[in-house]
């Protein structure tokens, strides 16, 4: 069952926050950080997106959606064993349509189950504000890039060129619609389909080139040849070989979903991939998290980790 009067006051809360600017897409509860694990609720424009991890459908969800009140309410169970269900609780929900992210106009599958964060996270909006910021005249390497949201931002920006790397063949055009819903020609930029570690190994291997990488790996996958990738035990290798595919005053935005692996572990992998790169770093720094993500009450686990780095 999803506690009500724990549901009602994290959405009261976010009512208090100053809403960004040309932005429709919010957190309105965040699990953990407002005493309700396994249950995240999003708003992207005039859906809201309950999604729960659980052995089975509340009882009360109905309920739940009644104090969400929004006109069209989707949910979305994902069991221990990883498969999902996905419910209309209430109103029409189409099968895709667009929102806007600091004035970037993005995407949305709210009714496919099988689309993990249906194609923005909406914990990282401040790092794909920092991504726009420091695109501007660079190649921006987006691997693991999924609908491509990073890249839109980037690409709105003014990088010269995003390119989109993702193993499953469906996110190249989504990330391509993206970009031309903002007003872009998709073809000054590449989408790759193809295993993002292999790319992220070539592209290390040839050198400077990159002003910006987004890495922003599962916390385990199935790789092209078979074998299984698992996020903590591959960080330090992936932020090397971003390290050395970065040109000077390069940025690695790095980010870890794994909740096992605590924000200070992220940092410390960072700066160690650094150092086997043999750059020397200007600034690292945890990922930000936006206000309406985690209500920072002490004692409450962050709910996504990161880091960004800057070379000299």
């Amino acid at each position: 069952m999803i506690d009500l009067e724990l549901l009602g006051r994290a959405l009261k809360l976010r009512a208090g926050f100053a809403v960004p600017p040309a932005t429709n897409l919010r957190r309105l509860v965040d699990g953990e950080g407002d005493g309700l694990p396994g249950v995240v609720v999003d708003r992207y424009g005039p859906v809201v997106r309950i999604e729960l991890w659980a052995a089975q459908w509340p009882g009360n969800l109905d309920e739940a959606a009644s104090v969400v009140d929004a006109a069209a309410v989707v949910a979305v169970l994902r069991t221990a064993a990883g498969k999902s269900e996905l419910r209309v609780v209430r109103g029409q929900v189409p099968e895709s349509h667009v929102v806007v992210e600091d004035g970037v106009r993005l995407l949305v599958r709210l009714r496919d189950a099988a689309a993990a964060g249906s194609g923005v996270f909406v914990d990282q909006r401040l790092g794909r504000r920092l991504v726009r910021d420091a695109a501007r005249g660079r190649v921006v390497l987006n691997l693991f890039a999924h609908a491509g949201a990073f890249g839109a931002a980037a690409a709105v920006g003014g990088a010269s060129r995003v390119d989109h790397v993702d193993m499953a063949k469906k996110c190249a055009p989504w990330a391509a619609t993206n970009l031309a819903l903002n007003g872009l020609d998709p073809r000054q930029h590449r989408f790759i389909v193809d295993d993002a570690l292999l790319v992220l190994a070539k592209r290390a291997k040839k050198g400077r080139g990159a002003g910006v990488v987004v890495c922003d790996p599962p916390t385990q996958a199935v790789r092209r040849d078979g074998s299984r990738f698992v996020l903590q035990a591959s960080l330090a290798d992936l932020a090397r070989e971003s390290c050395q595919a970065l040109d000077d005053g390069g940025l690695l935005l790095l980010s870890c979903n794994d909740r096992s692996v605590g924000v200070e572990r992220v940092l410390d992998e960072a700066q160690r991939g650094a150092r086997l790169a043999g750059r020397s770093l200007e600034h690292i720094g945890a990922l930000p998290l936006p206000d309406d993500v985690t209500s920072q009450e002490p004692g409450r686990a962050r709910p996504m980790r990161g880091c960004v780095l800057r070379l000299r």
